[in-house]
């Protein structure tokens, strides 16, 4: 199930917020909100469901009897989770990419590593059960109640795309559930966020790649101009569909009574590679910092260790020699911002941010295609000589609005002043209107791209 769907907006989320508030105990909440996690994550099937289960149930009984668990306990709990990874998502490159094992088949054979349906988010939850088995290992945190670990994992508004988060940021939360009652400030704070993340998803990182799919179908026939739109309403896209999501597990946090905390801090505004990353899916920036640059070393090798995280965080993103491409293309962005501090320090502010968001967004490239189209699609870039544009107007238009509210619009400040917005007579009015523009786009939405991740 995604937020983007008819049947989540009209069926799953007012029946899930009806039993939250208003059917039996408050001690209920957390069994209530923990069956509709898993009701949500077992739409997309029963076998991803069980990964889930079961990760949840060995991580919690190999680490729970202690104040700090010891080091068997740590490495079942994290062999068992990234066990489950490799083979659904790392499996197939691996044996075939990488190693080269596995043989063609044909489609009546069975082969235990090819077509492995990956689960969605999986990336997500093995890393906040990591997290929590070394925390519990480092006695940072206590064992909680079994139901509380539960629903930590589970809560399906950031299971299957973040942000990753601490059990020593959520624990408490968790346990004032039954006590939660939200003001009015609380529901407008929750729905500003809920109505801007499915207008991000669904008006222009929808919007855009509607755009651009035909494009980087036909990339032989593209023009120089019609290549650079692409290349940047695809760095669009892709920041509006994420952020979208996180604005929307935010908004529904807040009316569950958890705070989820914030992922992205206008990431396009940042004055370098390095700026870039402090902003940039932020919980998986922490998550990388905390439990592998720093155990590595932190900046005692930083070239080396600058190396390792970005090739991990490549990898983590998906299966496939472009992902670690990307990766090493942002571990040199980095090195290289470093080494040359000074003279890059020395530009004017605005020029560090344009060659920080360009930079980026060539990145992007080995994101949005393999290798080989990647190549092809350098070329068109560089095709001054080529085929006309065949853009038209609109498109540009929509790739500006991307851009002006990417830069001048800013929802934390807005949801912030939710005491003053709601005097203003025409919010309802502008909600409803953006809620009614998204419902009747739903069938030409796509699914969030950090799914696949």
């Amino acid at each position: 199930m995604i937020f983007n769907q008819f049947s989540f907006v009209f069926v799953f989320l007012p029946v899930v917020l009806c039993l939250f508030y208003f059917y039996g105990s408050r001690r209920l909440r957390i069994p209530i909100l923990i069956l509709a996690s898993f009701v949500f994550y077992g739409i997309s099937g029963l076998v991803h469901l069980s990964v889930l289960v079961l990760d949840i149930l060995v991580i919690y009984f190999l680490t729970y009897r202690n104040e700090r668990i010891g080091k068997v306990a740590l490495t079942f709990s994290i062999l068992l989770p990234i066990s489950f990874l490799i083979y659904f998502k790392y499996s197939s490159f691996l044996l075939s990419d990488v190693i080269g094992i596995i043989p063609a088949v044909d489609e009546r054979s069975f082969s235990l590593f090819q077509d492995v349906l990956l689960p969605a988010g999986i990336s997500f939850f093995t890393f906040q059960t990591i997290s929590y088995a070394i925390d519990r290992y480092r006695g940072e945190v206590q064992a909680p109640p079994f139901l509380d670990f539960v629903f930590y994992i589970s809560f399906f508004p950031q299971l299957v795309a973040g942000p990753i988060v601490r059990f020593n940021q959520m624990g408490p939360q968790i346990r004032r559930i039954s006590e939660f009652s939200p003001d009015a400030n609380a529901i407008l704070f929750g729905l500003t966020y809920f109505v801007a993340g499915l207008t991000y998803k669904v008006l222009i990182a929808d919007s855009l790649g509607n755009l651009i799919d035909p494009m980087t179908a036909r990339l032989a026939e593209l023009s120089a101009l019609d290549a650079y739109f692409v290349l940047f309403s695809y760095s669009f896209q892709i920041y509006f569909d994420f952020y979208g999501y996180s604005l929307i597990a935010i908004g529904l946090g807040v009316w569950f009574g958890i705070r989820l905390p914030a992922n992205f801090r206008r990431p396009y505004e940042a004055a370098s590679p390095k700026d870039f990353w402090r902003r940039w899916h932020v919980s998986l920036s922490y998550w990388i910092r905390d439990y592998l640059y720093l155990p590595l070393g932190g900046n005692e090798k930083y070239a080396r260790n600058i190396v390792i995280i970005f090739l991990a965080c490549g990898l983590w993103h998906g299966a496939g020699w472009n992902f670690v491409a990307w990766g090493a293309f942002h571990a040199a962005l980095v090195l290289l911002a470093h080494r040359f501090e000074k003279q890059w320090g020395s530009l004017p502010l605005l020029m560090q941010r344009a060659l920080t968001f360009l930079l980026v967004s060539f990145g992007w490239i080995l994101f949005l295609f393999d290798f080989a189209d990647a190549g092809l699609f350098l070329t068109r870039l560089v095709d001054f000589a080529g085929p006309g544009s065949e853009l038209n107007w609109l498109g540009w238009l929509v790739l500006a609005i991307a851009a002006f509210v990417c830069f001048r619009f800013h929802v934390e400040d807005w949801a912030d002043k939710a005491h003053v917005i709601a005097r203003l007579k025409l919010v309802g009015v502008c909600y409803g209107a953006l809620l009614f523009i998204c419902i009747i786009m739903f069938d030409r939405s796509d699914s969030f791209i950090y799914f696949r991740f």
